[in-house]
């Protein structure tokens, strides 16, 4: 795969994240699993490293507009650097079959979620 085959995936995934609040890694795992032939452990730790400066330059400009409430944003945080340093401790134990379905079935079901929400 080509770097400018990457910058636009970074593109795509920046673009809708940010717009979405998806961070990108919806897009960035499975392009790298099929694309790159990258296994779902590597595809999503490389997502992640692709989703901080991302989602840095994200909060900024959203924070510039007025679109986070960071009195929610904080408390929801604390849950998140937590369960961030236990899913990464569990993601070195399991297969990377296990998450790339899970990956995959939790996309499905948000997507099913959004879609019949009134």
């Amino acid at each position: 795969m080509d770097v400018l085959t990457l910058i636009l995936i970074g593109l795509v995934a920046g673009t809708l994240g940010s717009v979405l609040g998806l961070g990108g890694g919806f897009l960035v795992v499975p392009a790298l699993i099929f694309l790159k032939d990258m296994d779902a452990k590597q595809a999503s730790g490389t997502a992640i490293a692709v989703i901080v400066p991302t989602m840095l330059v994200a909060l900024w400009r959203r924070g510039i507009q007025g679109h986070i409430d960071f009195s929610i944003a904080w408390q929801i945080a604390i849950g998140a650097v937590v369960g961030a340093f236990v899913g990464s401790w569990l993601a070195g134990y399991l297969p990377a079959v296990v998450i790339r379905r899970t990956f995959a079935i939790v996309l499905v079901g948000l997507a099913a979620l959004l879609f019949f929400k009134e």
